[in-house]
């Protein structure tokens, strides 16, 4: 057995009791962001977060916030009620080429000393798009242990194409390969540390549901397609270890322009006249009194 695995059925049965979820959870958002240094195209990855961003602020669920870590803050990125910027030490590229798992425990931690909410904590990805109503169906379901997305779509960012996931047999479900798949109940104002609970769950989304039972917070799918990994921009870390995510996207691929358009449509989202250096895709920002 994996060793996190048995530490977290000690830290489940010395400190963890049963779940307890409050009204109004907090939906925490933990994003890992590439420093400038090791960014294929820093301003490309600033615009991916901007789109990131804002999906997150077409939710029409308001109790939410984002800590954002990075070697450097992103130019837009001002912080406020919602959002927190973390700093991240130079990343050490003898260790990999990522440094995800070290940005997830400074969030962790940040968190822990911030937070005093009953949570949904999800770490996602600094290109990624959550659906609108993903938030609110998660405050009012409140099942108190977590969620799970294997729904949703794979989006090329160059071209618009769409693909299914988990949606119909043979599809892939969202969660085998996208890590911004997870929301772990968290009560950072009850729990004894909280942080290393977080912890204990990890980077890796493989791993989120085995941990997230032993931790006696088995995590319930969501019922509808609730998240878009976007890919094909450059800036994928699955992308620079050699995983060509373009092989699942032309074998289910929305053919049929009206269903991609109804899904562009669930989403907030439509294709830019031109190609900008973020890609094709765009989120339809709303006016901003009705983002109050």
């Amino acid at each position: 057995m994996h060793p996190k695995l048995l530490l977290a059925g000690a830290y489940r049965t010395l400190f963890l009791g049963t779940p307890a979820p409050r009204p109004d959870p907090l939906i925490l958002w933990l994003i890992p962001m590439v420093g400038r240094a090791n960014a294929g195209d820093w301003n490309r990855a600033c615009a991916l977060l901007a789109e990131t961003l804002a999906s997150l602020e077409a939710a029409h669920y308001r109790n939410w916030r984002v800590l954002l870590c990075s070697q450097d803050r992103p130019e837009g990125f001002v912080e406020g009620p919602r959002h927190a910027f973390v700093q991240a030490p130079p990343q050490d590229m003898a260790k990999g080429l990522s440094d995800q798992s070290v940005k997830a425990r400074l969030l962790a931690r940040h968190a822990a000393r911030t937070c005093r909410e009953f949570a949904y904590v999800s770490h996602l990805d600094a290109d990624d798009l959550v659906h609108p109503d993903l938030p609110g169906w998660i405050a009012a379901d409140n099942n108190g242990c977590g969620y799970l997305v294997d729904k949703g779509f794979m989006l090329d960012a160059q071209s618009g194409r769409i693909a299914r996931m988990g949606t119909a047999p043979g599809e892939s479900p969202f969660w085998k390969h996208c890590g911004s798949c997870g929301y772990f109940a968290v009560d950072f104002g009850r729990q004894k540390f909280p942080a290393f609970h977080l912890r204990l769950i990890g980077k890796g989304h493989l791993n989120y549901a085995p941990r997230s039972r032993r931790l006696g917070r088995p995590l319930a799918p969501v019922p509808f397609p609730a998240m878009i990994y976007l890919v094909n921009h450059g800036e994928n870390v699955q992308t620079r270890r050699g995983h060509d995510k373009m092989v699942y996207l032309a074998r289910c691929e929305v053919t049929d322009p009206e269903e991609a358009a109804r899904i562009y449509a669930a989403f907030g989202l439509r294709k830019r006249d031109e190609p900008a250096i973020g890609g094709l895709i765009e989120v339809v920002r709303a006016p901003r009194a009705e983002l109050a």
